[in-house]
C-alpha cells in the first residue's frame, strides 16, 4: 500500500497536516504499530486521580507514590505536586497503594518526621479500570509506618515498567534520541518511545543556578533539534537550554498535565525562580493546555515569558476528513479538530499570573494545503485565533514558511528581545 504523491505535496507533508495526509496513505504498518501500542496501554496502564488534601501547608511540595507493596520494594511510580488540590498519577493494574507525603527537606525521600497517608487501592478494581474519587489527607498520624521511599529522583526511567520519562539529564542536541527516526516512533509507538528512554525534559548543558531556563518544546514528528539556531543564538551568559522531547501521538491533555508534574519535579529538586517557554507548531497547543493545567492547581509562578511560533490554535481544517479515512486513529488527531473538545476549552483557564504569551506567526505562501493564507501548512486563520490574539502581549509576522521560520534570523531577534526585556 505505497502511494506516490507529486514533489509539492512531498514538501507539504514534512510537517503538520501534509505530515498526516501523508502517513494515511503510507501503509497499514503504522497503523499496526499504534494498535498495538495503544492496546498495550489500555491493558497495563491506568488512571488514579482524586483529591489531595494538607491543610496544614497551603503551599508546600507534595509527592504520591505509586507502590505495589507495603515495605516500598516495588515502587511503580511517582508524581511531585507543588501545592495541595486535585491530582492525576498514572499507575499498573498491579499497583496496590498510594503513599503521599509532604517534602519538608525536599530530598525525595520519606522521613518519618514528615506527614504521610496511606491509601489501599486493593479492591477498588485497578486491576480492571481507573480508579478515580479518592481523597488522600494529610496530617492526621500515620494508622502504619511508612514505606521506604528513598531518592526518588534518581528511579527515574525504571517506573511503570520502564515507561518512564528522564528528567535533567544532561547531553548534546545531536542526541540520537532527537532524531527524525525517534519522532517517527513517537506518534506510531508512543509507549515503546517511553520505554527506550527518548521521552523527557534534557538540559544541553548542566544545570546552573544563576541563569535562567528556556524550555523548547518541539511540535507533531519534531524534534529539539528543529530549535539549534534558536538555541545557539542564545544568550549563554543570562540562559539555559532546556529541551523536552515527547512521543508527538499522545493526547495533549494527558502531556499537558504530565508536564505539569515534571516542570514541579524539577523545580522541587532545583528550585529555579523563573523560566521561559518557546514551542513551536503543535508545541504551542501542548503549552497552552499545560498553562491551563498551571492555572487550575494555581501553579507554575515561575512561567514568565511563552513564545508560541506558528501554532494552530484553531485547529487543522478538514482534520474530520483524515480521521474518517484511518483505521487507527492517532490520539493527537482529535486534538486538532477545530470544532472538537479540545480546542473548545483550551482558553477557558486563564494564563497562570505572571506569565505572558507572545505570538510569532509565519506567512510566506499565500495558500495553506487548505486553499487559505497561511505558512505552507498552518492556516493564518488558525495562527491567528482570536483568544489567542486576546491574550497574547505582543505578535510578530515572519514572511516565512512553517518550517524556515524557525531558522529565521528575524525570529531569532524576536526571541531575544522577548525573553531579555
Amino acid at each position: 500500500m505505497n502511494f506516490l504523491l507529486p514533489p509539492s505535496t512531498q514538501r507539504i507533508t514534512l510537517r503538520l497536516l501534509g505530515l498526516i495526509a501523508a502517513l494515511l496513505l503510507a501503509g497499514c504498518g503504522n497503523f499496526s504499530r499504534l494498535a498495538a501500542d495503544i492496546m498495550e496501554s489500555g491493558g497495563t496502564l491506568r488512571v488514579v486521580s482524586g483529591s489531595l488534601q494538607a491543610p496544614a501547608c497551603e503551599r508546600c511540595e507534595l509527592i504520591i507514590v505509586v507502590l505495589g507493596d507495603e515495605r516500598g520494594d516495588a515502587i511503580h511510580n511517582y508524581r511531585v505536586f507543588e501545592r495541595p488540590g486535585d491530582f492525576r498519577i498514572a499507575a499498573l493494574n498491579t499497583s496496590r497503594y498510594l503513599f503521599a507525603f509532604q517534602d519538608l527537606n525536599r530530598d525525595f525521600t520519606h522521613q518519618a518526621n514528615e506527614p504521610g497517608v496511606w491509601f489501599d487501592l486493593a479492591g477498588r478494581g485497578i486491576d480492571r479500570d481507573s480508579v478515580t474519587d479518592v481523597v488522600l489527607a494529610i496530617g492526621a498520624p500515620l494508622v502504619r509506618p511508612g514505606p521506604r521511599v528513598a531518592g526518588l529522583f534518581e528511579l527515574r526511567g525504571t517506573g511503570l515498567g520502564h515507561i518512564d520519562v528522564l528528567l535533567g539529564k544532561v547531553t548534546t542536541i545531536d542526541d540520537q534520541r532527537f532524531n527524525q527516526e525517534a519522532a517517527e516512533m513517537g506518534m506510531w509507538e508512543p509507549l515503546g518511545y517511553m520505554k527506550t528512554g527518548h521521552a523527557g525534559i534534557f538540559f544541553l548543558e548542566p544545570y546552573d543556578p544563576a541563569r535562567i531556563p528556556v524550555l523548547f518544546v518541539h511540535g507533531i514528528n519534531g524534534t529539539p533539534q528543529n530549535f539549534r539556531r534558536l538555541i545557539d543564538s542564545l544568550d549563554r551568559s543570562r540562559f539555559q537550554a532546556w529541551v523536552i522531547n515527547y512521543p508527538s501521538g499522545f493526547d495533549l491533555r494527558a502531556l499537558g498535565d504530565g508536564l505539569l508534574g515534571l516542570l514541579a519535579e524539577l523545580r522541587l529538586r532545583h528550585d529555579f525562580q523563573r523560566m521561559h517557554i518557546v514551542a513551536h507548531s503543535m508545541g504551542g497547543l501542548l503549552i497552552r493546555e499545560y498553562l491551563a493545567e498551571c492555572s487550575r492547581a494555581g501553579a507554575c509562578d515561575y512561567v514568565d515569558k511563552v513564545v508560541s511560533v506558528a501554532t494552530p490554535y484553531a485547529g487543522i481544517e478538514n482534520m474530520s476528513l483524515y480521521l474518517d479515512l484511518a483505521t487507527v486513529v492517532m490520539p493527537v488527531w482529535r486534538n486538532l479538530l477545530p470544532d472538537g473538545p479540545f480546542l473548545g476549552n483550551l482558553f477557558k483557564a486563564p494564563l497562570p499570573p505572571g506569565a505572558s504569551l507572545h505570538i510569532a506567526f509565519a506567512y510566506l505562501s499565500d495558500r495553506s494545503p487548505t486553499g487559505k493564507p497561511g505558512d505552507g501548512v498552518v492556516s493564518l486563520k488558525t495562527q491567528l485565533r482570536i483568544e489567542a490574539q486576546h491574550e497574547a502581549t505582543s505578535m510578530r509576522g515572519f514572511h516565512e514558511d512553517h518550517v524556515s521560520v524557525l531558522d529565521s534570523e528575524e525570529l531569532r531577534h524576536y526571541v531575544s528581545m522577548v525573553l531579555t526585556r
